[in-house]
Parts: structure tokens; sequence; C-alpha cells
């Protein structure tokens, strides 16, 4: 497949993230940026909901049943809202239409810029992520495929009957799924234009109603976010290629928009566009949305709404006090210091985090080196983005100008904060605070472009106005400047950004994606002659088998590329004990009935190898030992091989595989 024949399966997936959400802004009366900004938070809502109540009531999940809710949930937000259209907390004036078009015409730039970097680094749209997490989510989506199931509170077992279920984001995965029920297209193709349409579509559109609600109804700012959004490569890039971390992505992508949510609560916005009745119920939805996307959402947000909440509350405090009301704003702020270290010190201690908290990657720099990679953008050691990180420190300044932005700069200081920690120290205490990240450097590193954006914005905002002054003493000047206006000013700018950096540092971001996708030092996931082995495999063994093998030798991949269950669909799990069993000793079927009495339990009746080494250092590689090549042993018969791809069929224990074959 090529990727002029994705655009329509991209389409697709653009409107699963948007339509549901973007009628459900409209029938609350949102408009413009803010209906379309908030839009994939609530589709995600919905369509995550659906599938856990669809589990629930022992309905298949299906496109059907996501599309039965989705006009539901419009219908129920339209009649909740038409009776309150009317009250001062519903209200905002729609912006006007050339802002909106301003917004749009500056976004199509970044999307092409960012399909431009996917399309030169993943060689074609079915391309295969060769990364450690990417193996789970892959085969999370043959599981729905063949369970009909997506629940968030099941999909961590993998069908497997033998483990208790588990909650596991599943937002990522149900929204690939319906891409797939919907086009029929593959689980690659499906898992990547989710994960693309997050970085170039849903990521834009959350900057530009954050954007939107800091700067207010400024056209030079709106028609410039667009393209600045896409040049960082801490977001959305860094996380095409690392992990992979696919769930936590499309979670980060919307992050900015929960942000302005906060924003129009605490009434720090320039304009609202929103409405703090709507952003009442925009923050549930948004709570829900980031909770089935990746718990990591709730956790960064949280860190940057400290600010505004913080800045409101003790506004208001002076408020009381100027009002002979001391006591009441001093108990008011007491309180909300008491609940905000109440909130860290559960999430510190609580043993539903503890496993997050442990997470330990060691630090590979010193903490003056990871203060200057956040001031340059260049992230683990990675490419300095000297423009654009100058952008950033001239909105600083900015924030003299646009008071709000000081929220945003005290947000841009915690992340650095926490990205120190984890890059130069990540030490018991320190976890405290990171924790919630896993301790990940890449995870906390995806959070400075949310406070990013809005400051290189704010950056060419402050330019521009310098540049008009500049001129206003010049005659010569004064009049082509003026017929300019800051919005063109501030699209010059940009354009000189875009032009000086040739093309916002695209080598830096190709770079970062590729890095998943292409042969890595670690092994790899899948051949080119496993892909076209696993294809005739599926011919040659019946649609309910079930088949053993070591996933460190890609075998694993056979249910996401040929639709048939493995024993084993990831590196580490639980298993119960007839599958530990298999792991270490199904080589010695011919010798010993305890394994044929695994298989018989569990109904494995053919072995597959692959040729593939990933992590060929991996301690697990020995708990697999029973489930490598058994070459010539007894007790299997060679169905085919490729290469070093070889299926056996397991035939010292009369299975049904074997009575079949008779």
């Amino acid at each position: 497949m090529n990727w002029l024949d994705a655009v329509p399966i991209a389409l697709v997936t653009i409107a699963w993230l948007l339509l549901p959400g973007l009628a459900v802004s409209y029938a609350i009366g949102l408009r413009g940026i803010a209906a379309f900004g908030l839009a994939p938070i609530t589709s995600i809502a919905i369509i995550a909901s659906t599938a856990v109540v669809a589990e629930k009531l022992g309905i298949d999940w299906s496109v059907w049943i996501a599309l039965v809710a989705s006009a539901a949930t419009v219908a129920v937000a339209g009649a909740v809202a038409f009776p309150l259209r009317r009250r001062a907390l519903f209200t905002a004036d729609p912006d006007p239409r050339r802002l909106s078009l301003a917004a749009l015409a500056g976004w199509v730039p970044g999307l092409v810029l960012g399909a431009i970097t996917i399309g030169g680094a993943v060689s074609s749209p079915d391309a295969l992520s060769q990364t450690y997490d990417a193996l789970f989510h892959y085969n999370a989506l043959a599981y729905i495929a063949d369970s009909h199931q997506a629940s968030s509170l099941t999909l961590s077992t993998l069908g497997n009957p033998e483990v208790p279920p588990a909650f596991y984001p599943a937002g990522w995965h149900d929204v690939a799924s319906l891409v797939m029920m919907t086009t029929g297209t593959s689980i690659p193709v499906a898992a990547n234009l989710v994960t693309f349409v997050g970085a170039i579509v849903v990521w834009p559109l959350a900057c530009l109603l954050l954007v939107r609600q800091l700067f207010g109804r400024n056209l030079a700012a709106l028609a410039v976010t667009g393209v600045v959004s896409v040049g960082f490569t801490a977001f959305p890039w860094d996380l095409l290629g690392f992990g992979v971390l696919w769930p936590n992505l499309l979670g980060m992508s919307f992050a900015p928009a929960a942000l302005a949510v906060v924003f129009t609560l605490t009434r720090w916005t320039r304009d609202d566009a929103i409405g703090v009745g709507r952003a009442w119920i925009m923050f549930v939805v948004a709570l829900v949305a980031a909770g089935f996307a990746h718990p990591n959402v709730l956790f960064s947000v949280a860190v940057l709404s400290i600010f505004p909440i913080a800045a409101r509350i003790f506004v208001r405090a002076w408020e009381l006090h100027r009002a002979g009301r001391t006591a009441r704003g001093a108990i008011e702020s007491v309180l909300f210091v008491a609940v905000a270290a109440g909130g860290w010190y559960w999430a510190a201690t609580t043993p539903a985090f503890a496993a997050t908290r442990k997470q330990f990657w060691p630090p590979f720099e010193t903490p003056a080196n990871a203060v200057g990679e956040v001031a340059l953008n260049a992230t683990h050691n990675k490419e300095a983005l000297w423009l654009l990180s100058a952008l950033v420190i001239v909105g600083f300044f900015a924030a003299r100008r646009y008071p709000n932005l000081r929220l945003i700069v005290a947000g841009h200081l915690a992340t650095t904060f926490l990205y120190v920690l984890t890059a130069a120290i990540n030490r018991p205490d320190t976890q405290k605070f990171t924790g919630y990240w896993y301790n990940d450097s890449h995870r906390l590193a995806a959070m400075i472009p949310i406070t990013a954006v809005p400051l290189a914005v704010g950056g060419i905002l402050l330019l521009t106005a310098k540049v008009l002054s500049a001129t206003e003493e010049r005659a010569g000047w004064r009049s082509r400047v003026a017929a300019a206006g800051s919005a063109g000013i501030a699209v010059a700018l940009a354009v000189v950004l875009v032009a000086a950096t040739g093309g916002l540092y695209p080598s830096d971001r190709q770079e970062r994606i590729s890095a998943g996708y292409n042969p890595r030092p670690a092994g790899v996931l899948t051949t080119p002659d496993m892909r076209e082995f696993f294809e005739r495999v599926a011919d040659e063994v019946p649609e309910d088998a079930l088949i053993a093998g070591n996933p460190f030798n890609g075998s694993a991949m056979l249910w996401a590329l040929g639709d048939r269950e493995v024993l084993f669909p990831h590196f580490r799990g639980e298993h119960s004990p007839e599958q530990e069993y298999l792991a270490n000793n199904m080589e010695n079927a011919a010798t010993d009935p305890l394994v044929c009495q695994a298989a018989t339990d569990l109904g494995v009746d053919y072995l597959l190898v692959g040729e593939a080494e990933f992590r060929p250092s991996d301690g697990k590689w020995k708990y697999y030992s029973g489930v490598n090549d058994p070459r010539f042993g007894t007790g299997f018969e060679l169905v085919d091989e490729q290469g070093g791809n070889k299926l056996y069929r397991l035939t010292a224990c009369g299975t049904a595989s074997q009575q079949d074959a008779g």
C-alpha cells in the first residue's frame, strides 16, 4: 500500500475522531475553534465509554453500536443544553468566521509539513513499528477483531481466561478498531493512521484552542499556531518512535484543549469562546477521555492546571481581603493548599500507583545539560531547535503584554523541573514527583510543547508588535507595514522561521519517528520474509487454532498479521500454570506427558518459530526455552518453512490437529 491509497482511510480516521464530538459540540452551542478543538475529547470519551458499556451488556463491539451511542449522546446533550442556552454561564459570543478561516489557513501548512515528515520517516502506511510495546498494541487490535469486545476493563488480558482482568486504557485501540471495521484495512494501517492523525490533526486543533483562549480573537496568533504546533520534536514526534507509546500520544494530543477548559473555568481566558457552564461539562468529558486514552494525560494537565487554579484562588483571597473578609480568603487559600498537598501525598503513597512509581530509567546526563536541553528543545541529546527555542524565550517576555501567559510560563518551568528530575537524577525521593509518568523522561518531555507552543506564538506576537512600532516613525515603511497588518507580519515571521530551519527541523522529526520503524540494535519484531510466511500460515491452520511460540522470535506477530491466535501475545504477562509449563517444556512433548496434558487443556496444536531476534540479551528469553525450534526432535511435524521461519504441527499428543491431518 502507498500513501495515496491510505488517504480514504485517513479521512475515515479523522471522521471517527472528530464527527461524534463535533456533533455534541454544536448541540451544546460551541462553534468554530472551540467546537473543533474539543471534538476529539468528546469523540474518544463516547467511543471508549461505549466499548465498556457494550461489554457489560453483552453487546458485540461494532460500528453500529458506536454510531448509535454517538447519536444518543448528541440527542441528550442537545436536550440538556437547549433550555440552558440563554443562561449567563452558557453564553459565549461565537467567533467571527474570518477567525476560524485564519486558523484553518494557518493549520494547513502545518498539516503538510507533518504529512511530509511522516512520509519521509515511514516507508508505507502498513509499515510495522519494531518496538517493545507495539506487540501488545497490535495484538490488542487482533483480540478486539476476534472477540468483538473492546472494553478498557478487560483488554489487558488479551482474552486469556486464566488472567484476572485489570484496567487498561483502550481509547486508542477502540478508535483503531472502528477504523478497521469501517474500512476493512489491516491492523498495521489502522494503528499507524490513528496515531498519525492524532499527531497532525488532533494536536494542532487542541493547540489552536489553547492559543484562542489565551490570546482571544487574535487573528495573528491563530494564523501561526498550526505551523508552530508541529515544530517541536518532543511531542508529538518523539512518541511516534519511542516505546511505542501510541495510547499516550493520542491522549497527550488533546491535552492543550483540556488545559484550555481549565483556563475557562478559572476565568483566565481572553474573550472566552467556551463559556463556564459548557466548560464544566467538557471538564467531566475530558476526565473520561483522558482516563480511557492514558492516565498520564490526567497528571500532565493536573500539573499545568495548578497555576491557573492557584492564581484564581489567591486573587479571590486578595479581593476578599479588600472587602474586609480576610479570614474567609485565608481559609479558602489554606484549603486549596491542603487539598493540593493531600492529593499529591495520596498519589505518592497509594498502592494503586506503586508499580508505576517504581519503574526505573537510569539518568543519562547532568542537571545542567537537562536544563539546557529544555531551553533548546533538544531533549534526549537531539538537535537543538535554535530559532524556535528563541521564540519561546521571547514568549517569556510577551507575558508582560499578555498577563495570563505568565501561568503558561510557570507551567513550562514546572515541566522543566520534572524533566530534569527524570533525565538527570531519578532517585527514590524524586520518583514521588515523576512516578506517575513511569519516571520516564520521554513521557515528561512530551509535556514541554503544551506550554512551548503558546509561548512561541506569544514570541511571534511580541516581535510583530516590535516591527509595527519600529516602522511607525519611518514614512517609507509605515504604509507598507500598515497594509500588511499584524496578521500579515506574524505570518511573514512564521514563513521566515520555516524557511530558515529548512521546514522546521525536518531531519530531527524524521529521525525520532524512524527510530521506531527502522531496524534497531535491539532487533526487530518481524522481517519481510515473516510477513509473507504468516500469510501462508493463515491458510494452513484452522481459524480457531491456538499457536505456541516464543514472542521474542517474532511468532507473536502472527495474530496481528495472520489472524491466528497465539498462546503468548506479548513478551511479559501473567500466565496460567499450563502456559508456563509449555513455555519451558513444549519441545519435550514426545517424552513428557505433562506437556500433552497442558497442550490439550489449552487447545494448542501448533508451534511457530520465527526468524526474528528481538532483544536477544533480555533474560526473559530463557522463560520461553521450551517453545524454540525443536529441530530434529520427535513429536512435531514440519508443516511449512521459509528461511528461518517454521510451522510445526504437534503430533505427540493426539491433538485435534493430528486427527485433522489424518
